[in-house]
């Protein structure tokens, strides 16, 4: 089985909660100004792009 590291360092945090905050802030002017509708779908849409870049990287067992 192959191991992958990752080092995660404060900075790396920091980047991560500015970037979720600027697509919640997104999502959230999609909100207001277009639709509801959008916001959903678009944010539907980000979660299963995550959850199949998760799954490409994941150890598969053969």
């Amino acid at each position: 089985m192959q191991q992958i590291h990752v080092q995660l360092t404060g900075k790396g945090v920091v980047t991560l909660l500015v970037t979720v905050a600027l697509v919640l802030g997104v999502l959230a002017l999609v909100w207001l100004l277009v639709t509801p509708a959008w916001a959903i779908g678009i944010g539907a849409g980000l979660v299963l792009l995550v959850r199949g870049v998760f799954w490409l990287f994941k150890p598969h067992s053969e």
